[in-house]
């Protein structure tokens, strides 16, 4: 049976240790913000959404959004430029950061299906349509697999394996667990004799 399109963006699941670390940030407030987005760090150290390419670092996902107060938001996401926001005009942002944190996240139908080969590859994300669906809340980003390639890139992600569930083949909309390659916190390291990063 094929499997079923869910996009539920960069979702964090329990670490081999089985927790999910997560802190607090400021955010900037100019885009809407949805739960599991992929999210960097500016300058000021306030959460920005990740740019979904090659070398565009990524500390983590959204797994909350809260008004000044740390109360709950009116909508299931963030708008842009909400009102509640504090006297520096940034909302509060729970992000799961953890640079050994696995995600599940959702394959997309571009380009040739991943298989069993594909573990331990680097792929980025890229978006379905929008950046967030305003019903579900939720970020509308996918791995795009037609930017497979070996480890030993600049990759957003590493493929740790496919998701074991009845209900999850190899092929489009495949759930994958991935980590965070190109994380804020614990960059890759450049390989000076190479030019590479391993």
């Amino acid at each position: 049976m094929p499997n079923k399109s869910h996009v539920m963006g960069l979702r964090p699941i329990d670490q081999p240790f089985g927790n999910i670390r997560a802190n607090y940030y400021e955010a900037a407030t100019g885009v809407a913000l949805y739960l599991y987005h992929p999210v960097d760090t500016d300058a000021n150290g306030r959460v920005v959404l990740a740019g979904a390419n090659s070398g565009n670092f990524i500390v983590g996902s959204i797994l909350g959004v809260y008004d000044d107060a740390f109360g709950p938001l009116a909508n299931p996401y963030a708008v842009a430029n909400p009102a509640s926001v504090n006297s520096a005009g940034v909302l509060k942002v729970l992000v799961a950061d953890d640079p050994q944190q696995y995600f599940v996240i959702e394959e997309d139908t571009g380009g040739s299906a991943l298989d069993q080969q594909s573990v331990n590859a680097g792929a980025n994300f890229t978006y379905i349509a929008t950046t967030g669906n305003t019903v579900s809340g939720m970020a509308n980003v996918v791995l795009d697999r037609s930017t497979i390639v070996a480890t030993g890139s600049n990759q957003q992600f590493r493929l740790i394996k496919k998701w074991d569930k009845p209900d999850n083949a190899y092929g489009n909309y495949c759930k994958w667990i991935v980590k965070i390659y190109y994380h804020r916190h614990n960059p890759p390291i450049t390989e000076a004799a190479l030019s590479t990063i391993v």
